[in-house]
């Protein structure tokens, strides 16, 4: 009877481990599993520490932040789509002066933890504490793989939009939440959405999403028709809330086209890529989302002793990660960290099939491969954009005879770490040398060029030979005036090009 009584009990206890408890569902993680989750950050990203040259994009949301707090205005002295709260986050980075690259590479890894120990708690609603822990870790390495391992902004922004399904995800699992506990949840997970708008505008695909699963539950509550519209449109004008701010501040200080232009028009003048560059990128995102994709199939087949609550829960996670999918495809172009915003609710949808012996072995495996295959990459990344070796290098060179630095091709991470010389309010370099940027950003990159040529820079950095998506009329304007005033100064193979730093010749000098 002892030993009947004791095999009941632990059968009790594992079934209510393996398939979650409510009290787990609701959100509450093992601390032991969080320090598991930063241990395994820090060694993921551990590599990637100190590198100034990541990548492009946040090396130019360090310089902007930097810019702002001189007293820049993004969009007016400074042009770029990016919204307003990115750049605050990376002015916030920037008040630590000499170890900025640090701070905003420790944010990012912070950011990073939160959100996995986010997307664990929700885990735990589909699968067991240690099935939760994994999903964790797949979002994690899986950053890697596609430039992640840096501050790219949904490095940033995965986080408000996983605290904002997190009250989705606990009125879903509440047996019977009150009317003011959706409402309040509902609008929280909104408010969460219209900041994370800020960070990039590509999060209105969950955000909608989250909106009409929101009406949904308030149907299934007993509210009314006229009731759940009401409040649908309480919930919206709560998501755009943050947004209205920042064009009516714009507005009012009188940059109201500067703003509206740069944030709302300018990404529908953009011109598609070249077809093979966009069937090389949609192959890349393939590689990247099938694997995590195919986790929801085979949960589906695998997982189907599950409780109302869990059918529930996984229904939301399989819903939000096809519709992160869906916006990933709808944006286009389909550059590698486009994929991002998807993993968060892949990972966290796979977690369930560590309840099946096959899945569980399958979730190993991906977690391994995809931890090796993203350390490679971000290897195979700092050979191909350099590391901290080539910014030194570079700055030496600089510092041998100081001038003013112009970046045709490079990372603009570099004019954070000079004095300021301002030779264009367009100083992003991809709005000068891809033809997808031709006219898209309210300036002629021909003209533009010109101007800054004509300023005679003491430096001119760029790439060679010329890229796929290259802007061949405006590489001919530099090239000749390369040809005619400059002299190589310093060269560093990349990937299979060259980065090549250009001196002015002493006899052109003014």
């Amino acid at each position: 009877m002892v030993v009947r009584h004791c095999v009941h009990a632990f059968q009790v206890r594992f079934r209510i481990t393996k398939m979650g408890t409510k009290k787990a569902c609701d959100g509450h993680g093992s601390l032991n599993y969080s320090i598991i989750i930063a241990i395994f950050c820090i060694l993921c990203r551990f590599s990637s520490f100190g590198n100034p040259l990541i990548n492009v994009d946040e090396g130019f949301y360090l310089f902007v932040g930097g810019d702002m707090l001189h007293g820049a205005i993004p969009f007016v002295d400074v042009w770029d789509r990016k919204p307003l709260g990115l750049f605050i986050i990376y002015a916030f980075f920037h008040l630590f002066g000499p170890y900025r690259l640090w701070a905003y590479q420790i944010g990012a890894l912070a950011s990073v933890c939160l959100t996995a120990v986010v997307a664990m708690k929700m885990a735990r609603c589909v699968a067991s504490a240690i099935g939760a822990l994994f999903a964790a870790l797949l979002y994690v390495a899986w950053l890697n793989l596609a430039g992640g391992e840096g501050g790219q902004s949904p490095v940033f922004y995965n986080l408000l939009a996983g605290c904002a399904m997190l009250n989705i995800v606990r009125l879903i699992s509440a047996e019977k939440p009150t009317q003011s506990e959706i409402i309040k949840k509902g609008g929280m997970a909104m408010l969460l959405f219209g900041l994370s708008l800020q960070i990039k505008y590509t999060t209105v695909f969950e955000g909608c999403f989250a909106g009409i699963f929101l009406g949904y539950i308030l149907r299934q509550n007993r509210f009314s028709w006229g009731a759940t519209a009401r409040y649908l449109l309480l919930f919206a004008a709560i998501a755009l809330l943050p947004t209205v701010l920042v064009g009516g501040g714009y507005w009012l200080c009188g940059y109201g086209w500067n703003w509206w232009f740069a944030n709302i028009l300018s990404i529908f003048h953009r011109t598609k890529e070249p077809p093979a560059i966009l069937a090389h990128n949609f192959m890349n995102i393939m590689l990247l989302i099938g694997p995590l994709l195919l986790n929801i199939v085979l949960q589906m087949i695998l997982c189907r002793n599950r409780t109302a609550v869990q059918r529930k829960c996984a229904f939301f996670f399989n819903a939000w990660s096809v519709c992160a999918v869906i916006g990933v495809f709808l944006i286009g172009e389909w550059y590698n960290h486009y994929a991002i915003p998807a993993f968060l609710p892949l990972s966290i949808a796979s977690a369930a099939l560590f309840a099946s012996p096959v899945g569980r072995i399958w979730l190993m495996v991906l977690l391994a491969a995809g931890t090796v295959a993203g350390q490679v990459m971000v290897l195979e990344n700092q050979k191909n954009s350099g590391n901290a070796r080539t910014f030194h290098n570079v700055l030496n060179v600089i510092s041998k005879e100081k001038g003013c630095l112009f970046i045709y091709n490079g990372s603009a991470i570099f004019y954070d770490f000079l004095p300021p010389c301002k030779l264009t309010d367009h100083p992003f370099p991809g709005h000068f040398h891809s033809v997808v940027e031709n006219r898209a950003t309210g300036m002629d990159p021909a003209t533009e060029i010109k101007k800054v040529l004509g300023q005679n820079p003491t430096y001119i950095m760029a790439y060679t030979p010329a890229e796929p998506d290259e802007n061949e009329a405006v590489r001919a304007i530099l090239y000749d005036r390369i040809r005619q005033a400059y002299m190589e100064a310093y060269r560093e193979r990349q990937g299979n090009g060259f980065l090549v730093l250009y001196r002015l010749d002493a006899h052109h000098k003014p």
